[in-house]
């Protein structure tokens, strides 16, 4: 359960970044933010990398590991998802999902995002993002790679 919750923080804190696959990755990074923003669940998740749903899978798997107890935490902490639906979701149902909710939308509604230094390295980027969530400010290196002609959001540059 502690890493359940500590991707729903990921999201939290870093509110800033957006996008579903940008032509840049300060696009890319600044779209998935914007659609956490919104609460668009289905944007947010075209800017993540297939490493990123793959973490998201893993986290999952754990999740499906006890239905029950894992719907129970996820309300405790605002997101509702029936117990009966976890043995079912893919990664991507699941981060749709969490990303919608209206936690995590109440949550980021309000914050702000601006892109720093960005290196590029081929097919791969760092993208320093500055986050404020809920009047707290942060500075992380988010992750990024090229795929399919478009840059996704693979790593958030904080740990698990």
């Amino acid at each position: 359960m502690r890493k359940l919750i500590a991707v729903v923080g990921l999201f939290a804190l870093i509110a800033a970044c957006g996008g579903g696959g940008g032509g840049t990755p300060g696009d890319a990074v600044t779209g998935m933010f914007d659609a956490l923003k919104a609460g668009d669940g289905e944007k947010a998740v075209s800017y993540m990398s297939a490493s990123a749903l793959e973490e998201m899978d893993m986290q999952l798997e754990m999740l499906k590991a006890n239905p029950e107890a894992s719907a129970q935490q996820l309300a405790l902490i605002g997101i509702e998802i029936d117990a009966e639906d976890i043995p079912g979701m893919t990664a991507r149902d699941f981060a749709v999902a969490m990303i919608s909710s209206p936690m995590m939308t109440s949550v980021m509604s309000t914050a702000e995002v601006s892109i720093g230094e960005v290196t590029i390295n081929d097919n791969a980027a760092l993208v320093e993002v500055t986050t404020t969530v809920m009047g707290e400010s942060e500075t992380h290196t988010i992750d990024v790679v090229k795929e399919d002609g478009q840059w996704k959001v693979t790593e958030f540059g904080m740990n698990m």
